[in-house]
C-alpha cells in the first residue's frame, strides 16, 4: 500500500500531465482542422517539409516557364504575320517575272512592271526591318549586342560607364575619342563619327558630380551610354573627362532566339531557334540585284525568286515546328505539374477525417481525465481524517 504523503500528490500530478498532453494533442488538431495542412511549422515534420517546399519551388517554376512559352507563341506569331506578308509579295514579284519574261510585253511595260518590283522589294525590307516585340527586331537575322571583349566593360571602374545601349548600331568596333578639358566625347566606328558636348554634365574639376547620371546619345551611330558619379545604385565608379579615350565597344550580332522553358541552364530547360535575315536585300533573299528592265532579266529572275520563296516557306515551316514543339512541351509540363501538386498535397496538408477523429478522442480523454482529478485527492482526504 503506498504511504500517504502531503507535499507530493503522485496519482494528480499523473493526471496533470496526461491533461496536458490531451489538451496539446487537440490544439494541434485544431491548428491542422483549421488551416487544412498537417505540417504548420518546421517542428511538425522537418524532412517532409522540406520535401514539399522543394516540390513547391519546382511547381513555381514550372508555371513559370510555361508562362515564358506562352509569351513565346506571341513572339512568333507576330514573325510569322510578317513572314506570311513576305510570302505574298514574293510570290507577287514571281508573277511579275514571268510577266516580264514572255515577248508579249516591250520594254515600256517592264519598266512599269519594275517600278512595281521595286516598290515590293521596298516594303519587304521595311516589313523585315519593323517587325518587333518588345524592342526585339525579328526578321533582321537577329539583333546586336555587346561583345564581352569591349574594353569598356572591364574598365568601368575608372570610367563610370553604365548601361550601354547598341541596339540600333551597326555591328563593328567603335572607339572613344576623349580628350582632357574639352568638354566633348566623340565615338566612331571608322565610317561614321559623331561627337556630343557633354560639358554641361561635368563640374569645374571636369568630373560627374556625386549622386548624378547622364545619358549621351549618339543618335546617328544608335548607341546610348550613361555616364554617372559617385553614389548612383549600380555604378560602378565615376566619370571624369578624358578617361574614356581609346576605350572600345565591339557590337555583333546574336542570331539565336533563347527561351527559357525551365529552372535549369540544359538543353532541356532552354530552347532556341534561328530566325534568318528576311529583307529582300539580305543574304537570305538576295532580291538587291534583280531587275526585270529586259526580257533577259525578267528570265533570269525567276530562279532567284523561286529560291526566295522556297527560303521564306522554309522558315515559317521552322516557326511552326518551333511552336509545335513547345505545345508538347506545355502538355508535359502540366501533366508532370498536376502530379507534383498532388505529391504536395499528400505531404503538407491534413487528413480531415483522421484530425477530427483525434481531436475528438483528444477531448475525451481530456474530459476523462478532468473527471477524475478529484479522485487522486483521495490520500489528502485520509490524512485531512487522521489529523481532525
Amino acid at each position: 500500500m503506498a504511504t500517504p504523503r502531503i507535499n507530493h500528490n503522485s496519482p494528480l500530478t499523473d493526471v496533470h500531465r496526461s491533461l496536458a498532453i490531451h489538451n496539446a494533442n487537440t490544439g494541434r488538431q485544431i491548428t491542422q482542422l483549421s488551416t487544412g495542412l498537417r505540417i504548420n511549422r518546421y517542428s511538425d515534420d522537418p524532412a517532409s517539409l522540406a520535401l514539399a517546399d522543394g516540390i513547391s519551388s519546382e511547381v513555381r517554376a514550372i508555371v513559370e516557364g510555361n508562362r515564358n512559352i506562352q509569351q513565346t507563341f506571341s513572339l512568333l506569331q507576330v514573325a510569322d504575320g510578317s513572314l506570311n506578308e513576305i510570302g505574298d509579295m514574293v510570290n507577287r514579284m514571281r508573277t511579275l517575272a514571268m510577266q516580264g519574261a514572255t515577248a508579249t510585253l516591250n520594254d515600256g511595260d517592264r519598266l512599269n512592271i519594275n517600278s512595281e518590283f521595286n516598290s515590293l522589294r521596298e516594303e519587304i525590307d521595311r516589313i523585315a526591318s519593323t517587325t518587333t516585340y518588345n524592342g526585339r527586331r525579328l526578321l533582321t537575322g537577329g539583333n546586336n549586342t555587346l561583345s564581352a571583349e569591349s574594353t569598356v566593360l572591364a574598365a568601368a571602374l575608372a570610367t563610370g560607364m553604365t548601361d550601354i545601349h547598341v541596339t540600333n548600331a551597326e555591328i563593328g568596333t567603335y572607339t572613344f575619342v576623349d580628350e582632357p578639358d574639352d568638354g566633348l566625347l566623340t565615338l566612331g566606328n571608322g565610317v561614321h563619327t559623331q561627337s556630343v558636348n557633354i560639358a554641361d554634365f561635368l563640374n569645374e574639376e571636369g568630373i560627374v558630380p556625386d549622386r548624378a547620371f547622364h545619358k549621351i546619345p549618339f543618335e546617328r551611330l544608335g548607341v546610348e551610354v550613361t555616364l554617372t558619379g559617385d553614389g548612383v545604385a549600380g555604378a560602378p565608379g565615376r566619370y571624369s573627362d578624358g578617361v574614356l579615350d581609346g576605350q572600345t565597344l565591339i557590337v555583333e550580332q546574336d542570331a539565336n532566339l533563347t527561351f527559357q522553358v525551365g529552372p535549369s541552364g540544359t538543353s532541356n530547360d532552354v530552347s532556341r531557334v534561328v530566325i534568318k535575315d528576311m529583307r529582300a536585300t539580305g543574304p537570305q533573299l538576295n532580291l538587291g540585284s534583280l531587275s526585270f528592265v529586259t526580257q533577259v532579266d525578267a528570265q533570269n529572275a525567276l530562279k532567284s525568286l523561286t529560291q526566295a520563296r522556297d527560303t521564306v516557306t522554309g522558315q515559317r515551316n521552322r516557326l511552326g515546328a518551333f511552336q509545335s514543339r513547345l505545345q508538347l512541351s506545355i502538355s508535359t509540363s502540366e501533366s508532370v505539374m498536376m502530379r507534383m501538386i498532388d505529391g504536395e498535397s499528400r505531404i503538407r496538408e491534413v487528413d480531415v477525417a483522421r484530425a477530427a477523429s483525434g481531436m475528438t478522442h483528444s477531448q475525451i480523454l481530456a474530459q476523462a481525465a478532468t473527471s477524475i482529478a478529484g479522485t487522486a485527492d483521495t490520500d489528502i482526504d485520509r490524512i485531512l481524517t487522521l489529523l481532525r
